[in-house]
């Protein structure tokens, strides 16, 4: 599984990084082969905004939050992917 994370109008920080790469591992369960999960972490009107982008093979999810702390950002964002996966196994399960 490949992680990027980018920042924009926040200070990089190492423990956001950390938690972001720590959470993203719970997809790896749900999906096989290459995952690349690009997160996205923005600051605007006092409000913490992270983006989460899950692409693998034959699948494209996007999942985003809105938060006054940007660690609380991270598990709404992964929520809703998971989510997504979710629906999306079901789907392919029951056709």
């Amino acid at each position: 599984m490949q992680v990027d994370i980018h920042f924009k109008h926040v200070d990089t920080s190492n423990s956001l990084r950390e938690y972001a790469t720590e959470k993203s591992a719970k997809f790896s369960k749900y999906l096989d082969g290459k995952i690349h999960v690009t997160w996205t972490f923005d600051h605007e009107h006092g409000e913490f905004i992270s983006h989460c982008h899950v692409v693998g093979s034959h699948i494209d999810f996007f999942g985003e939050a809105k938060a006054d702390e940007a660690y609380a950002t991270v598990d709404l964002a992964i929520a809703k992917v998971e989510k997504q996966i979710k629906k999306h196994k079901e789907v392919v399960t029951d056709h």
